[in-house]
């Protein structure tokens, strides 16, 4: 293994050769864009993806949308069939691994060896804590699987005219909610916190948010968690911290994820919130990259080390990783490995101050045919921009928010030409300012401060 620390080239069965060997742990998002990009890129080494599913990686934007209410029969691939330098093992799990000798070991008792190593391990969704937490009926929305178990809960709430409880106000959730309350279901959803979505919307969006789907029929109950849930094999009430018990048909827990770090921790790589990634997704061993919801990184956008948990960063990374492993990225020589930033990532940190290197966060969700997008790090903003259509009771508000005078972010409620024009903007440009943003015909003359908190 390569000294933290050192400068180093990787041998050539790991940059596309014909002898090489790319093994790639997850099924996910991130795993499938690195299999359609390494096919973009001609990759000549073999490829073994692993995975846990019974699925090739599909598209997940879909599972809380038209899958889930049985609009789309068929799980959308992201990288269709298989060619000839790729195997799919699914169904299993790579539950260990030796950096010196790289060698991984599966469940089903084989081993497999690497010349590159691509760890999408993605994360599991955080269980709601409580008794009862384990009758039928309580879900999660993560895969496939999940979505169709919820589909089946849903109808028996239907069919019995009980409510859906949906236990936190994330955008798993939200959707969730909005596609349940279309469908004619009564919908609770209790949020333990004082906003929906507070890891990525500040005080005016998310109150905004709240509001429109009170106007929709959701009973939207902001501090307030769930103490228990009764029933026999499924679930039938809820006990909530404002006194009240709720009959209920079926829950969905909304609550996060944990990162599936724990390969990586076995094979003593730098974890911390998640696995720590340089710019290039390469980790603190040369040889071993990580991409998607499980990977920590610097983004110069919101200035710390972060997990990015959305469909696009999943595809940025899963892309960055391959190119980096097919040898046709930036220089594979290590200028500075990531071990040897040390623990100090309270001072400067690579990139974290350049936004040129990297295009801005980017997530959208659709609700009730209202499409929502978020771009950049908006909570990290001081000030907004009121006058850019900031007023939070208006049908389709814009909400443009600076750090100083330079745009760091922005929500958008059906503005998609305005978001589609910001994005690009902020892509092209390391430090849009606020004069230029008025040049460019966006109506901001009035800002004022910003309630991210």
């Amino acid at each position: 293994m390569t000294p933290l620390g050192s400068t180093s080239v990787l041998p050539s069965a790991a940059v596309g050769s014909p002898d090489a060997r790319l093994v790639i742990v997850g099924g996910g998002q991130a795993a499938g864009a690195a299999l359609k990009t390494l096919r973009q890129l001609d990759y000549m080494g073999s490829i073994v993806l692993v995975s846990d599913e019974a699925f090739a990686p599909y598209e997940r934007p879909p599972l809380s949308k038209e899958y889930l209410w049985g609009m789309g029969q068929d799980l959308r691939a992201v990288a269709p069939d298989e060619r000839s330098n790729e195997q799919l093992r699914l169904d299993r799990r790579v539950v260990s691994g030796d950096v010196a000798s790289r060698t991984l070991f599966c469940s089903d008792g084989s081993t497999l060896s690497y010349s590159a190593l691509l760890l999408a391990t993605g994360g599991v969704p955080r269980r709601l804590r409580v008794p009862g937490a384990e009758l039928g009926g309580v879900h999660a929305l993560r895969s496939a699987g999940d979505a169709l178990s919820l589909r089946r809960s849903i109808e028996r709430c239907r069919q019995e005219r009980r409510t859906l409880l949906i236990v936190g106000g994330s955008w798993i959730g939200l959707e969730v909610a909005a596609g349940a309350q279309a469908a004619g279901l009564d919908v609770t959803l209790v949020e333990q916190g004082g906003r929906l979505c507070s890891r990525t919307l500040p005080i005016a969006a998310a109150d905004w948010l709240r509001r429109f789907h009170v106007s929709r029929g959701v009973d939207v109950r902001l501090g307030c968690s769930v103490l228990r849930l009764d029933g026999d094999a499924d679930v039938r009430s809820a006990q909530l911290s404002d006194g009240s018990a709720l009959p209920v048909g079926a829950v969905v827990v909304g609550i996060g994820i944990d990162p599936s770090t724990s390969l990586a921790e076995q094979m003593g790589l730098q974890v911390r919130s998640g696995i720590v990634v340089d710019r290039n997704c390469r980790t603190s061993v040369p040889e071993i990259f990580a991409a998607g919801d499980v990977a920590e990184h610097v983004c110069p956008w919101h200035r710390v080390p972060v997990r990015i948990e959305t469909w696009d960063n999943a595809n940025r990374q899963g892309a960055i990783a391959a190119r980096q492993i097919a040898g046709s990225g930036a220089a594979l020589q290590l200028v500075k490995p990531v071990q040897a930033l040390g623990d100090d990532l309270q001072g400067p940190l690579e990139g974290a101050s350049d936004r040129s290197c990297t295009a801005p966060p980017w997530f959208w969700s659709d609700q009730y045919g209202v499409n929502l997008q978020v771009i950049g790090a908006p909570l990290c903003g001081d000030t907004v921009l009121a006058g850019a259509g900031g007023n939070a009771t208006v049908d389709s508000p814009l909400f443009i928010y600076l750090r100083g005078d330079a745009v760091i972010g922005a929500v958008g409620i059906n503005r998609p030409r305005e978001m589609r024009r910001l994005r690009k903007l902020l892509a092209e440009r390391s430090d849009l300012q606020r004069d230029a943003l008025i040049a460019e015909g966006f109506d901001v003359a009035h800002a004022e401060p910003a309630l991210c908190s």
